[in-house]
């Protein structure tokens, strides 16, 4: 198959448009010399800043999360200065898509053709890479889109250590940096990860036994082209970081670029006006996840937590966190509200001092990585369960309803009108070990009691009326089924197992074989089920992922928010069309003590709530009403009155700039307004 991309979608175009225009009305003279970009004025074209932000209808929005000027950081002001734009885009809607025809249109209108993208992670800078180096990309750009141009990518990869000989620069600069705008058709980007700039001397030494031009240290060649620097996932790589303050003050852009569907939250102000703002420089496109959703660009969340049998609420479950061979094995309660507590339990001790519901259950023997218990179970180092039916392992619960919730969205999408779709799932977990086992064998006893459960559901779903087309795809998964699900994790990177290494080449790499019903000899392919513990979060999606189940919980907000977009994009069929005329729904499982997050973020997916409702920058004509009434004043010469000091301007929209020092004329506003 081939993924087949869609041309002139407005979404796309917008943002596209806009830092082309930005760029094209900054330009005061072309490039010096040949292996550099023209060059920009020092501050952005303002009317053209202003025009694309109201093109892209996000001024008002702007205005209410944005704080200027931006809080720097001592660290951040003395930093060479750079020019920003910024565009917010939610996972799934074509970020990378967006950059990268950004980088063909600035060379067709202004003749750049020096491009850095810098990504936090491996895999997001594995993806990127696959996806500039696709055939079918270049053709659309070419064919499609008319650009007459290709793009030369420069990957920036670790050198090996040389023990004797010549000590080469990385290949990738040189070739970055003698790339010259003589040759008309050409885009050279540079592709890598932050850690390359920050983590040893790869781009900063100077005992290199070649020059680049006049230049001895790489970044400095790389500095003299004038780039463009591109950076994914911008959360990732804050401002005030070390990651951010090497690239800037290494490479020198004229321009950054920051591209993502989450930007870093800053804490400003003092006191009782300290909040918390978005980290836009110049934002002038936000597409968000309502919008996105309205628009059809992306699916609709179906949430759900696990319920006990009969009903029940979960309230509460106990981990085995960890365990000392024959004396003690430590275990944590936590509670529906997120409070956890710790507990050393010693062989012959009860379980009753965890919860009362535990009574009579006896630590009968602890092993190297698991606990046997007096009721005949056993425990594994990192399993949950239920206190109140501690027959029942929370991991099985959550994956017995996450197979139910793919079963059912897989017959209808294998059964559907047209071509049919692959349909595939993503667990989350907490204990690599778990499911690559104690010597990374892929025999852990997650993986294990997975595939128990699989074979079981498959056998039940084989008892259903199916299409004969489909009764064949279960039963060769039947015959196949431990090739029905792969891991990757970070630490594989390192790993020499054969096995694990195809896992990983495939999930990180073979989008189209996930994306296949069958492999390159015409056998089913029936791998269709992904685990991961972080990895698999920025930078790496798949647009026919149907389910993602959360078998642990997560840290941040930005991190739930970046899993869950795993599985936002709209998915393709079997051909590779992507299929936007349909509505699809994300089926969303949660650890019951993320309930609370996940119904916000189901309401604002799914366009019920206005994520920028609650503003700090918001007063309501209702908020003014009640400050006059507390301060005796008529209402009107109270709007005035704050329109003359320049707090707020006539559509009752507070000016940025004046945010703190409205707060502490008028302190009223805090006791009325929800900011």
């Amino acid at each position: 198959m081939e993924l087949k991309l869609e041309n002139n979608l407005t979404h796309q175009t917008l943002p596209v448009d806009g830092v082309a225009a930005i760029v094209e009305a900054s330009i005061p003279e072309p490039a010096k010399q040949s292996h550099q970009n023209p060059l920009l004025k020092r501050q952005l074209d303002d009317e053209a800043l202003r025009l694309v932000r109201k093109n892209g209808n996000i001024l008002d929005k702007a205005t209410k999360q944005r704080v200027t000027p931006y809080m720097l950081s001592d660290k951040i002001k003395n930093l060479p200065y750079h020019r920003i734009l910024d565009v917010k885009m939610e996972t799934g809607t074509g970020k990378t898509y967006v950059y990268t025809r950004t980088m063909f249109e600035l060379h067709k209108r202004c003749g750049f053709n020096k491009f850095i993208i810098a990504v936090p992670t491996l895999p997001i800078k594995a993806g990127t890479a696959a996806f500039l180096k696709e055939q079918e990309v270049k053709r659309h750009f070419e064919t499609v889109c008319n650009y007459n141009a290709d793009i030369e990518l420069c990957l920036l990869e670790p050198q090996k250590q040389q023990k004797k000989g010549r000590l080469n620069m990385p290949s990738a600069v040189g070739h970055f940096f003698y790339g010259t705008h003589h040759a008309k058709h050409k885009i050279y980007v540079l592709l890598l990860n932050t850690q390359l700039i920050t983590n040893g001397k790869l781009l900063t030494r100077e005992d290199y036994d070649q020059m680049l031009g006049e230049f001895h240290r790489p970044v400095d060649a790389i500095a003299d082209t004038k780039p463009v620097l591109i950076i994914d996932e911008p959360h990732r790589v804050e401002r005030g970081s070390k990651s951010y303050a090497a690239l800037i003050e290494n490479f020198r852009p004229q321009l950054v670029l920051r591209y993502g569907a989450t930007f870093p939250e800053l804490t400003v102000g003092k006191g009782k006006n300290k909040h918390s703002v978005k980290d836009y420089q110049e934002l002038i496109y936000d597409l968000n996840a309502a919008e996105s959703f309205n628009q059809g660009l992306i699916k609709g969340v179906a949430k759900e937590h696990l319920e006990l049998p009969g009903g029940k609420k979960a309230e509460k479950k106990v981990k085995v966190i960890s365990t000392v061979k024959g004396d003690s094995a430590n275990m944590k309660l936590t509670s529906a509200d997120n409070v956890g507590k710790t507990f050393t339990l010693h062989v012959g001790e009860s379980l009753g001092s965890i919860d009362n519901d535990l009574d009579g259950v006896v630590v009968e023997a602890i092993s190297k990585n698991s606990v046997s218990l007096s009721n005949g179970q056993e425990k594994q180092t990192g399993e949950e369960f239920f206190p109140d039916q501690y027959g029942v392992s929370y991991q099985e619960g959550m994956i017995e309803l996450a197979l139910m919730r793919h079963f059912e969205t897989e017959r209808e999408n294998f059964c559907r009108e047209g071509l049919p779709i692959k349909t595939l799932a993503l667990f989350f977990i907490d204990s690599i070990e778990s499911f690559r086992g104690p010597e990374g064998k892929n025999d852990g006893w997650l993986r294990k009691k997975f595939i128990d459960m699989l074979e079981a559901r498959v056998k039940k779903e084989l008892t259903c009326q199916n299409t004969p087309e489909y009764e064949a795809y279960l039963r060769a998964t039947l015959e196949n089924i431990d090739s029905s699900c792969a891991g990757y994790f970070s630490q594989d990177n390192n790993d020499s197992d054969e096995n694990v290494a195809n896992e990983v080449k495939v999930i990180l790499h073979g989008k189209k074989e996930l994306l296949s019903f069958t492999d390159e000899e015409g056998k089913p392919n029936v791998l269709r089920f992904l685990f991961s513990k972080w990895t698999l979060k920025e930078g790496w999606d798949n647009p026919n992922v149907f389910t993602i189940c959360k078998l642990r919980s997560s840290g941040s907000e930005i991190s739930k928010l970046q899993e869950v977009g795993r599985g936002l994009r709209l998915p393709v069929d079997s051909a590779g069309n992507r299929i936007s005329d349909s509505s699809f729904m994300l089926n969303y499982i949660v650890d019951f003590t993320e309930k609370d997050f996940a119904n916000k973020l189901v309401a604002e997916i799914n366009g019920e709530l206005d994520a920028d409702q609650k503003s700090p920058l918001s007063i309501t004509a209702e908020d003014i009403i009640k400050v006059a009434e507390k301060r005796n004043i008529e209402v009107n010469k109270f709007f005035i009155e704050l329109m003359t000091k320049g707090y707020v301007d006539f559509d009752k929209k507070v000016v940025p700039e004046k945010f703190d020092d409205m707060l502490i004329e008028y302190p009223e506003f805090k006791d009325v307004t929800s900011g």
